[in-house]
């Protein structure tokens, strides 16, 4: 009768024929296989999730997204209203494009003073007829389709409007990273 016993963290003993003791190593061996099989698949899975996932980038992957609508530009294009029911041309500021769509702030000529999440943006450079400022809502934004928008408003809006934008929104152009090998 054979007797072997492990010795460290894991003690167990094992005595009898040569058959339990290989399944008692078998079981040990298996226990670890499986616990570094399950490491190095979570490894594969991260390094893939990582890899497949489009982040925010200053500039476009390639010359022709140059012809879509740009992060900073003001156009006017069909929002959707909140509740889906339909949708209002207005002008827009263009946040993020992205390979299929482009995200918005909806620009309103309605008084939001009263919002902390909206703020006042200089309507003159792009909307000549405009007797006042606007204001540009910064709580969400919306994501529209490039046959949505109608017209270029203005190539960039100021300064200081693009400043506060870029400090709460990531903005630039969504594509997924060259892969690196």
């Amino acid at each position: 009768m054979l007797h072997y016993r492990f010795e460290g963290w894991y003690q167990e003993s094992y005595s009898g024929d040569g058959f339990e003791v290989i399944l008692g190593l078998l079981k040990v061996f298996g226990f670890w296989a499986f616990v570094f099989g399950l490491i190095a698949f979570l490894a594969w899975a991260v390094r893939r999730l990582r890899q497949s996932r489009p982040s925010i980038h200053p500039e476009p992957p390639d010359p022709s997204w140059y012809s879509r609508p740009s992060p900073g530009q003001i156009w006017w294009a069909a929002v959707p209203f909140a509740d889906g029911s339909g949708s209002k041309v207005r002008p827009c500021l263009v946040v993020r494009t992205h390979a299929h769509g482009v995200e918005v702030l909806k620009i309103t000529s309605q008084d939001k003073s009263h919002r902390y999440d909206c703020m006042q943006i200089p309507t003159a450079r792009w909307d000549r007829r405009a007797r006042k400022d606007s204001w540009l809502d910064l709580s969400r934004t919306h994501f529209l389709s490039d046959d949505a928008f109608n017209r270029l408003a203005a190539r960039d809006c100021d300064g200081g409007t693009w400043s506060e934008v870029t400090r709460r929104h990531g903005t630039g152009w969504v594509y997924l990273p060259e892969r690196v090998r």
